[in-house]
């Protein structure tokens, strides 16, 4: 699992005595520091998407939150492990929602990360194919259909969670937009595709 190579190396940067951000800190905190950034970097794996979503979206109605109203209910006054778990619980959906956030972004930068993606995509399959294993989903240079594999990501994955999210902070309105605008144009670009293949 790529996300346990990414805490390993992180920590192995961080305990080198000339990157050492964490040296100031007591053992106890340095723990807690641990913990959360363990946390925070396996909720980038999207094993865990529909968990970490169903989780969120069960706070949020247990608490009535929506649209910025009652987030101050997520602080737990008489006990700290709770108030932990509501802040993780908000730091890895942030995380984890920033890690499937391309959608979201202006029409060229999100172009560009699609591009580059799928590049690295199509790369692995090609190194699947080589040793002949069976090739990943999404990574078959001849069959994979970017602009469907868009709109899927988009309408099931990135939409419902920025969707849920935007009751949290409502301040992503303009995130919401770019994920509207970046739909209509793959699934125009799809009908474009239809079209031409009917001819």
């Amino acid at each position: 699992m790529l996300e346990n190579f990414h805490v390993a190396e992180s920590f192995k940067v961080i305990l080198d005595p000339k990157c050492n951000i964490l040296v100031n800190f007591t053992n106890e905190e340095f723990r807690q520091i641990r913990r959360r950034m363990i946390s925070c970097i396996l909720a980038t794996d999207m094993t865990y998407h529909y968990k970490h979503l169903s989780e969120l979206k069960g706070k949020l109605d247990t608490f009535e939150i929506s649209k910025g109203k009652n987030i101050e209910k997520l602080i737990v006054a008489d006990s700290s492990s709770k108030n932990n778990e509501n802040q993780q619980l908000i730091l890895d959906n942030t995380i984890h929602l920033c890690d499937i956030s391309n959608p979201a972004k202006k029409a060229n930068v999100y172009d560009k990360w699609v591009d580059l993606i799928f590049e690295e995509f199509f790369n692995q399959g090609d190194k699947e194919r080589a040793v002949n294993i069976p090739i990943s989903l999404l990574c078959d240079r001849g069959s994979t259909n970017i602009t469907k594999a868009q709109i899927g990501f988009i309408n099931f994955i990135v939409k419902p969670y920025f969707e849920c999210f935007i009751n949290l902070v409502p301040e992503i309105q303009s995130y919401m937009d770019n994920i509207e605008g970046n739909l209509k144009r793959y699934e125009l670009r799809d009908k474009e595709s239809k079209y031409e293949n009917n001819k």
